[in-house]
C-alpha cells in the first residue's frame, strides 16, 4: 500500500491519527495532501487551530499549491488564542489558557457532531506556552471529537521540542501513530516517513523516505534510500 493511501484508510478505520514530525519533515504538505483526499468522505471539515497554527500553515501551503484555499474552503474553523488568525474570522474563537474551558466550550459546539473530518493544529505550541495544561486538554479534546459516530482525528505535533516524558505522555493517545523526520548524511539531508503504529500491523515499524513535489509526495522504501 502507497505511504498515503495507508495514512488515509488507517485515518478512517480508527482515530485520533497523530503526525508527529520535527522541523524540516515538511509535514504541512503531508496535511494538504491528507485533507485533500479526506474531505470529500466527510459531511463537515472541522479546523482545531491553537495559538495562530493554521495561520501559519495555510500561509505556507499557499506559496506552495494553487489550489490550497479550495482544499481548505468551507472548513468550520475554531481558533484557540489567535492573535493573527482573528483576520481569518474564524467561526469560533477562544482566548484563555485553561484546559477545561476550552474543552468545555469545544464540547459544547462539537459533541454531537459525526461523519466529521477534524484537523487540530498548534497543540504542541500551545503545550510550550502552557505546558501544565497539555496532559489534561489532550485526552480530553480526543474524548470530545471521538464522541460523534464515523468521526476521523488528525492531529500534529511538534515532540522534538517536548521531553521524552511528555513525548511519551502523547503518543499514549495515539491509535495511528506515523513519524516524519530528518536525516543527515554528511551533506545529505533526506525526509523519512515511519509506521509506530496503526491497524495494519504488516505495515508496522515500515519506513520510506519520501520528496515532496507541487503535485505529490514520492516515497521509496526505506531500504531503497541510495
Amino acid at each position: 500500500m502507497d505511504p498515503l493511501e495507508l495514512m488515509i484508510a488507517a485515518s478512517k478505520r480508527i482515530a485520533p491519527t497523530f503526525l508527529n514530525y520535527e522541523i524540516g519533515s515538511d509535514v504541512e504538505s503531508v496535511i494538504y495532501h491528507l485533507i485533500k483526499r479526506l474531505r470529500e468522505d466527510y459531511e463537515e471539515f472541522v479546523i482545531i487551530s491553537f495559538q495562530d497554527a493554521y495561520f501559519s500553515i495555510s500561509r505556507y501551503l499557499g506559496a506552495i499549491y494553487d489550489d490550497v484555499h479550495e482544499v481548505f474552503r468551507g472548513a468550520h474553523l475554531i481558533s484557540v488564542n489567535p492573535y493573527l488568525e482573528e483576520e481569518l474570522k474564524p467561526r469560533t474563537s477562544i482566548k484563555t489558557k485553561d484546559a477545561e474551558i476550552i474543552v468545555g466550550r469545544l464540547g459544547a459546539e462539537l459533541r454531537t457532531k459525526s461523519n466529521t473530518l477534524f484537523l487540530v493544529l498548534g497543540l504542541d505550541l500551545y503545550g510550550v506556552k502552557y505546558p501544565q495544561e497539555l496532559p489534561v486538554i489532550i485526552p480530553a479534546i480526543i474524548r470530545v471529537l471521538s464522541s460523534g459516530g464515523n468521526n476521523n482525528i488528525i492531529i500534529s505535533f511538534n515532540t522534538k521540542i517536548f521531553p521524552e516524558s511528555t513525548t511519551e505522555m502523547v503518543n499514549s493517545f495515539a491509535l495511528n501513530l506515523f513519524k516524519f523526520e530528518v536525516e543527515v548524511e554528511n551533506s545529505d539531508i533526506k525526509r523519512k516517513f515511519s509506521v509506530i503504529r496503526c491497524p495494519f500491523v504488516e505495515y508496522t515499524l515500515k519506513s520510506w523516505y519520501y520528496t515532496v513535489t507541487p503535485k505529490r509526495l514520492i516515497f521509496v522504501s526505506g531500504s531503497e534510500k541510495d
